[in-house]
């Protein structure tokens, strides 16, 4: 679990990941989920006046499930045929994206 209050953090997920969560308070959460995950991936992202950008692999299958209360989501990455990753985002007054990394 990564926790960040005031502030910025970067998480790198490592090789055969399977479950990690995320709470931001006031801040930006940047998951770099490009490493190949384990069966059942999933990420579950909570932000309060806050933002997390999730990057996935190219060619990864993404679901982005939750809901956002005065913010937005995007999904950038578009479906592959690659491992499936579950990322569960809920927000209040912020924001989810989810983009193939470059």
């Amino acid at each position: 679990m990564y926790f960040s209050l005031i502030g910025r953090q970067d998480v790198v997920l490592p090789e055969g990941w399977a479950s990690q969560s995320s709470f931001s308070v006031l801040g930006r959460t940047t998951i770099d989920a490009t490493a190949a995950p384990g069966e059942g991936a999933t990420i579950h992202t909570y932000s309060l006046v806050g933002d997390t950008i999730v990057r996935v692999s190219a060619g990864a299958r993404v679901r982005l499930v939750g809901g956002n209360l005065l913010g937005r989501r995007e999904m950038d990455a578009s479906v592959g045929d690659g491992p499936e990753t579950t990322v569960l985002a809920c927000s209040l007054v912020g924001g989810i994206r989810v983009i193939h990394a470059a």
